[in-house]
């Protein structure tokens, strides 16, 4: 079987205006999730950015309405919102989503993994969305019974249609040739690859800050491996099915 890969990037900043272009121009496509509340704010996207990167053939999701933080490990900056505040804030930026015409029943859960506080807490997303991308420590049984955040980034398998899964890798540039090995690994075994961006136009690189030197080659390795025939760019979509209620 094919291999498969799907992008994902986090915070709707502005930069991702110009990483969509990049990416279709490789005829690829990448899902996007906003932060609801910083639309249309100095350095996140706008209304007419999204309704571009949708006409390119990017999925637009949820990443909250005001990045909520539950609170506890690592130490944040942010007056944490608690279990039930977290819950209300992804439902108000699923709202705000769908109200646009997009795909805010698909999530990519605020500051990952971390963000959901045991199995009962899971549950609620789930009662939620449709599809949720966490990060590590997925993916997990049904009961959720031996849920935890610990855990590696793993490949999937492809065409893998459970509601919840993780990351792969998130590009860093620590680590420059991680997300081109992911993606390779993901081709020669048939497998599916998740990868996670945030900034991809930091001025020489920071963590998961990358440089756009550094995502133009990511990019343009992964649309080589497409244009061969190697690997196939999905979206949620193409996983779950868009008339799957389950």
């Amino acid at each position: 079987m094919k291999g498969q890969v799907l992008f994902t990037f986090d915070d709707g900043t502005a930069i991702h205006l110009a990483a969509a272009k990049a990416l279709a121009d490789r005829e690829l496509q990448a899902t996007f999730g906003v932060v609801t509340d910083k639309v249309g704010t100095p350095g996140f996207l706008d209304h007419e950015d999204l309704s571009d990167m949708s006409d390119n053939g990017h999925t637009i999701a949820s990443h909250g309405a005001a990045h909520a933080w539950l609170g506890g490990q690592p130490e944040k900056d942010i007056t944490p919102s608690g279990p039930e505040g977290v819950i209300e804030d992804v439902i108000e930026g699923r709202d705000a989503v769908n109200s646009w015409g997009y795909d805010g029943d698909f999530l990519l859960v605020p500051f990952g993994t971390p963000n959901v506080g045991g199995p009962d807490h899971l549950r609620e997303y789930v009662d939620h969305f449709r599809w949720i991308r966490m990060t590590v420590g997925t993916p997990l049984p049904e009961k959720f019974g031996n849920w935890t955040i610990l855990g590696g980034k793993r490949l999937y398998p492809a065409n893998y249609a459970e509601k919840i899964i993780g990351i792969t890798a998130a590009a860093d540039v620590r680590h420059p040739e991680r997300t081109m090995d992911v993606v390779q690994w993901a081709a020669d075994l048939g497998r599916l690859a998740v990868i996670c961006y945030h900034n991809v136009a930091h001025h020489h690189g920071s963590g998961q800050d990358i440089t756009w030197e550094q995502f133009q080659q990511e990019i343009g390795f992964v649309g080589e491996m497409v244009e061969g025939g190697y690997i196939d760019c999905v979206s949620p979509a193409d996983l779950i099915g868009r008339g799957d209620d389950d």
